[in-house]
């Protein structure tokens, strides 16, 4: 599903052993949709409008997520991708963020 003009993630409940999504180069500026699938283990979601990270809560067995490029500025407080990330449970192993425009909010 990369590379079209996707702007919201929907329509995507029935594919419950989805383990792999590239949702890419599209125009998706939030992250929802996903509560259903829970087997995934890949997300990308690179290059979109996405300013925060949010709806991956489900995702237990994530354990690759790429969202480099997108409008993300908040880091490394409560409020910032990775205090988000790191009050979930799940597998993650490989992350990728580089190319938002990332500012120090401590």
């Amino acid at each position: 599903m990369d590379n079209n003009i996707i702007c919201k993630i929907q329509n995507l409940d029935h594919l419950v052993n989805l383990n792999w999504l590239d949702l890419s180069f599209n125009l998706i500026e939030n992250i929802e949709g996903l509560d259903k699938l829970t087997k995934l283990t890949d997300l990308s979601l690179y290059s979109n409008k996405i300013k925060k990270l949010s709806g991956l809560e489900n995702l237990t067995n994530l354990n690759v997520l790429s969202f480099g490029k997108n409008c993300i500025v908040k880091y490394d407080d409560d409020d910032g991708c990775i205090g988000y990330l790191r009050k979930l449970k799940n597998k993650l192993e490989v992350l990728k963020m580089a190319e938002n425009k990332f500012t120090n909010s401590g």
